[in-house]
């Protein structure tokens, strides 16, 4: 699997185009700059469109790339609502209103789509039906884990800080050795980043963080 990573838009969002051995590709939180992302494309033929949740800057090229590329856009099941509503997914609040329609993705469909190796986790916490991507030797964790022990963002309506315990915890579980791509800033190691992922759900744990 290649993966090539592009930052995008004001909050320099990640999105990631991974192609796979056919150079089948997966455009992933393309926040903007659709032209940029269609000039990176190289070689790979585009199948979809997969986001990790439904927040303004993950998502502000997708209705243009999807159009242009005559490709489906897929998400996690309960994020569906959210991309349709410009206020719930707050681009009518800091940007141009965005509504996105989006299918909900399974298993079934990356297999269909030439990704059998992917499989999708649910990541919920930092929205409703945030969902991350893992490969042989990567996770995509979208806004729920960042390089340097950050953990995504629950003061925001539609957010659960108990929700996103569990998913960190989830990624916990997850192989040492794999590499995380996350939704901002730099990749790293998980086996880097646990301790201080598992020092900062301790806190929210005994309430000292919120």
């Amino acid at each position: 699997m290649i993966i090539t990573r592009l930052i995008v838009g004001p909050l320099e969002t990640n999105c990631y185009i991974l192609a796979n051995e056919e150079n089948d590709a997966l455009i992933i939180d393309p926040g903007d700059d659709g032209e940029k992302i269609v000039s990176k494309l190289d070689k790979s033929r585009p199948s979809a469109i997969l986001l990790t949740h439904g927040h303004y800057d993950h998502i502000g090229a997708v209705n243009f790339l999807a159009d242009k590329l005559e490709i489906p856009i897929y998400a996690g099941q309960n994020e569906i609502e959210m991309l349709v509503d410009p206020d719930m997914n707050f681009s009518s609040m800091f940007a141009k209103p965005i509504s996105v329609r989006a299918k909900p993705i399974s298993q079934s469909i990356l297999n269909e789509l030439g990704f059998q190796k992917l499989r999708i986790i649910e990541l919920p916490g930092h929205t409703l039906g945030s969902i991350g991507v893992v490969g042989d030797d990567f996770l995509i964790s979208g806004d729920t884990v960042f390089a340097g022990g950050g953990i995504g963002r629950t003061d925001l309506p539609h957010s659960d800080i108990r929700k996103l315990v569990e998913s960190v915890n989830k990624i916990l579980e997850l192989p040492d050795d794999l590499i995380l791509y996350p939704g901002h800033g730099g990749r790293s190691l998980l086996r880097r980043e646990k301790f201080l992922w598992r020092q900062t759900i301790k806190l929210l744990d005994e309430g000292l963080l919120e």
